[in-house]
This record gives structure tokens, sequence and C-alpha cells, in this order.
């Protein structure tokens, strides 16, 4: 191989290592680690779109019954991207002292949408008409498996979402159930599965690698 061939392939090697960070799971994160991290999310370009992609997974409309439509997982060095996405006043140095030693939990988010068929018709009553109110967190039993071992949530969160689809008028279209865990009891080298029941005892269940993650 010629000198500039070499040197050629060497730098597409270097930015291609640049562009798309390799992949190995890391807690607690190391300086050089969060400085990467909250840079991937500071360019804030398609290269972090592609990066991001990895933890989303979204899931088909079924028959009947809510649509649980994508379910993400967040780890501390995307949640340190996500930051340097946000961060309106861009400080590297700065996120590398206030993110260092700090404790990350372990994400899970769970989107569902509204559809026909859930909450289902309102009850028959004149004076307060609409569609009934869904309790998102009683309605859907969500589980996070390693093994054969289920990981116990330290706290869960509720967000509702809203469309508006008639002119100035707002609806709750669905929500996201938001779930948190020791990042302590989660083994970075094993797959992590997300399993949600739903009210209609849909079985609804996608897998992450985390071995193949950040």
């Amino acid at each position: 191989m010629e000198p500039t061939q070499r040197f050629g392939l060497s730098l597409l090697l270097v930015v291609a290592a640049v562009a798309l960070p390799a992949f190995a799971f890391e807690y607690p994160l190391s300086s050089t680690s969060i400085r990467a991290a909250y840079m991937l999310g500071s360019r804030n370009d398609e290269i972090t779109t592609e990066f991001l992609a990895r933890y989303k997974h979204s899931l088909p409309m079924p028959k009947s019954g809510p649509h649980v439509a994508v379910i993400t997982v967040e780890t501390p060095y995307t949640q340190i991207v996500q930051l340097g996405q946000t961060d309106m006043n861009k400080d590297v140095q700065g996120a590398e002292k206030g993110f260092a030693g700090k404790d990350f939990p372990f994400i899970v988010r769970v989107g569902v949408d509204l559809t026909d068929t859930y909450p289902g018709p309102p009850p028959w009553n004149p004076t307060a008409p609409g569609v009934p109110m869904p309790n998102f967190e009683r309605d859907f039993q969500i589980q996070l498996i390693q093994g054969k071992k289920e990981i116990s949530a330290q706290s869960t969160q509720v967000y509702l979402l809203y469309s508006d689809a008639v002119s100035n008028i707002y609806q709750i279209s669905g929500a996201i159930i938001e779930l948190r865990y020791d990042m302590d009891k989660i083994d970075s080298y094993d797959d992590v599965a997300v399993k949600v029941h739903t009210p209609d005892e849909q079985g609804v269940e996608t897998t992450f690698e985390l071995g193949q993650l950040r």
C-alpha cells in the first residue's frame, strides 16, 4: 500500500472514531466519557440522532386497546448526551466537573398513545361529557428483567401528552411512563428486557443489548 493510501485510510478511521463513539457500557463514568458524551450532545446533528436512536424501540399498533408506541432506555452516558443537547451555554469543562462522581439512575420510558378502544367510550352521563381520564400508572404493569430477575423501580412518574386536533382545544393523547432504577442493580454486560402488560391483556416486550450500548 502506498504511503498516501495508508495516510488516507488512517485519517478515515480517526474521523469514524470521532463521529460515532465505540460502544462500551461504563459506570461510574470517567471524565473522558463525560466529556465525549457532552460533546456528542453539543453537536446536535445527525450523528447525535443516530446515536440516540439505538436506545429507542418503536412498536407496532395493536388491533385494539392502547398503543404502547415506543420504549426507550437511558443510561448515564445518554443522559449526559441529552444534557449537552439542551444546554444553552455550552461548557465542556464545567460538565466534566459537575458530573464527575454524580449518581445517575437507569431510566426506562414507555410511551402510550390513546386509541378508539382505550380508555374506551365514556359512561353515559349528560352532565360529564368527554373521554374518561385513564390511570396510566395503574393500567400498565411495567417490568425490567435481566436474566430471570426482575429489578424493582425506585420511582415512577407519569407525564401526560396533549394534542390540538381541534383548533385551540387541547386533549390528552397519551402519556409517557417513566421508571427510574438503581444503576448498581443493573448488569451492564447483560441484555435487559422491558415488559409491558396492558389493561386489555396485551403483552408487549422489547430487549436492549446493553453490551452494545454506552
